[in-house]
């Protein structure tokens, strides 16, 4: 089952997340975005949408040692497709390069498997 931590809502996001990445997937323009005090990134459609963001998907973390710069994966799950009929689709594996590429390369943030 998918679910977002925090409600995506225009006014709530700024409060937990950064943005830290905008990318262009399927012709969709999305926002990934990184919550560093419940360690997370999210990929979210940048359109508001009925007063919020869509979540595509999230890679939950958790650090290592205290580490901020070494986060360990805890799970990654995706929007599932009845939330997505007839609007967006997007493989997994685009999602999950995505919120890879936007941690190592926008924060400076190692991954380590589960």
């Amino acid at each position: 089952m998918f679910a977002a931590s925090v409600p995506c809502t225009k006014e709530v996001m700024p409060l937990y997340h950064e943005i830290i990445d905008t990318v262009n997937l399927n012709g969709v323009r999305c926002h990934i975005i990184y919550n560093s005090v419940a360690p997370s990134v999210s990929v979210i459609v940048a359109e508001v949408s009925e007063m919020q963001h869509r979540v595509l998907a999230v890679l939950e973390l958790e650090r290592v040692n205290g580490i901020n710069t070494l986060l360990r994966i805890k799970s990654f799950s995706t929007a599932s497709e009845q939330k997505l009929a007839g609007t967006i689709v997007i493989e997994p594996c685009g999602l999950a390069a995505a919120l890879y590429k936007a941690l190592t390369i926008k924060k400076h943030i190692t991954l380590t498997g589960l």
